[in-house]
């Protein structure tokens, strides 16, 4: 049953978005000038930093060597030389900066009418692969590789190219399921017996906060699809830390939203999270996905059936939770087009502002903490509750990020040095350290 609800409410979900105007409500953050976004060129100017080398190292290495690998994987038979000749031609477009084109066709998972009504103003402006955001560029690598495969015929329209890749971090991810989330679902439900607002229901609830952060370290396309192991977190490698603050958000709230970020460990940290949450307090949780196959790993709404299935034979105390509870309507999915354009959460369009206004929204990941500050060029000891509150209208927001790219806010001074002493070369970008950041409305 809960399968089949699952499916039914993220199919419900999947219809073209609506035009992306930023309404009064959600107007641009801090009401001043913003600052620049991160580009490639950026990497290239003088004495640049590590954080903004690594920028153009993404755009023309790691992204065609994602392309590459992905390409590489997909079964000979969704193949034809004219893909295989394509697929080279983007390559060469990304290391080389050549200016970007409008998206063709009519499939949903492109989503050519949406992208294209963004892409003009860069197109216009003659900006390309190296000039352009890089989080535009990053996000329609993604669209043109599946315009591509749309080309193919009706069986690689529909195949996910990552899927491949996103099994095989699952089946990585076994080991540290057993040995360090089956204890948290004990935990959790050991503190579910306890009265609510005892002090073991926020110890458990804290507990798995932590786990589905350190989770986000599970990245493949920073890893370009390389399955790798990662190491948990500690308390240390922390350089914005509201647990308290979001806690109490969590504690307190009657709806949560979790913006989902990676397949394999993070999605199975991030379940226990969820898990934690219906367990310890009153809320409900609507869990939302991508419409479409991005970012290599990250989940769409056609991977959490598999994943919930994975799980009945690994640990079905917690499979058995969830599915109960999306029987029930506490737990659902829901698949969003937007979250797979290049737009701004302050861009947010109007059936997300609903969503967003009564809960507790809890971002996951560098992708969605890059979005959610426009992956704009911030000073990093911006006040996150100053920022969020400029602009977020709903009531509650909580980031949790591993830091991938050299995106950030809400990192006090001190931190920032502590963390430049520790690695200079990557602090910002290596996923080493993360953030916990917490916006309440009314705090």
């Amino acid at each position: 049953m809960g399968f089949a609800l699952l499916r039914l409410v993220s199919k419900q979900r999947r219809v073209p978005g609506p035009r992306f105007v930023a309404t009064r409500a959600w107007q641009q953050p801090l009401s001043g000038k913003l600052p620049e976004p991160l580009r490639a060129t950026d990497g290239r100017k003088p004495g640049a930093p590590p954080e903004d080398v690594f920028t153009l190292d993404t755009i023309t290495k790691r992204m065609p060597k994602i392309i590459q690998s992905t390409v590489a994987a997909m079964p000979s038979a969704l193949k034809t030389p004219d893909f295989e000749q394509n697929i080279k031609a983007l390559q060469d477009e990304m290391k080389d900066g050549a200016q970007l084109r409008l998206l063709t066709g009519d499939s949903p998972r492109v989503g050519a009418d949406r992208w294209n009504e963004h892409l003009t103003e860069f197109i216009d402006r003659g900006e390309g692969w190296h000039t352009a955001p890089w989080w535009v560029v990053e996000n329609y690598m993604y669209k043109r590789l599946l315009e591509e495969m749309d080309r193919c015929g009706s069986e690689a329209a529909s195949y996910d190219p990552f899927e491949a890749v996103k099994l095989e971090a699952l089946e990585q991810s076994a080991e540290p399921l057993e040995s360090s989330l089956q204890p948290l679902v004990k935990l959790t439900a050991e503190a579910s017996e306890e009265a609510p607002g005892s002090s073991a229901r926020r110890e458990a609830l804290e507990a798995s906060l932590l786990r589905s952060l350190w989770g986000n370290q599970a990245d493949l396309s920073l890893s370009a699809g390389e399955v790798t192991s990662v190491s948990g977190g500690q308390l240390e490698n922390l350089v914005s830390d509201h647990r308290s603050e979001a806690l109490d958000l969590l504690l307190s709230s009657k709806k949560v939203v979790v913006v989902m970020d990676n397949y394999g460990l993070e999605v199975l940290c991030d379940l226990v999270l969820v898990d934690a949450i219906l367990s310890l307090t009153d809320s409900s949780v609507s869990l939302h996905v991508k419409d479409a196959p991005v970012f290599v790993s990250d989940v769409t709404d056609k991977d959490v059936p598999k994943v919930l299935k994975w799980l009945e034979t690994r640990l079905p105390e917690l499979a058995e939770r969830l599915n109960a509870h999306l029987g029930t309507g506490r737990l659902k999915a829901e698949a969003y087009s937007y979250y797979t354009t290049a737009r701004s959460f302050w861009e947010v369009p109007a059936e997300l502002q609903s969503d967003f206004s009564d809960a507790a929204v809890v971002l996951k990941g560098d992708a969605n903490f890059r979005r959610l500050l426009g992956d704009l060029h911030w000073p990093y000891d911006t006040d996150f509750a100053e920022y969020a509150r400029s602009f977020w209208q709903g009531s509650g927001l909580i980031c949790l990020r591993t830091m991938k790219s050299g995106v950030a806010i809400g990192i006090p001074d001190g931190e920032q040095e502590r963390a430049q002493e520790a690695r200079k070369a990557d602090w910002l970008t290596s996923g080493v350290f993360g953030q916990v950041l917490t916006f309440a409305r009314g705090a």
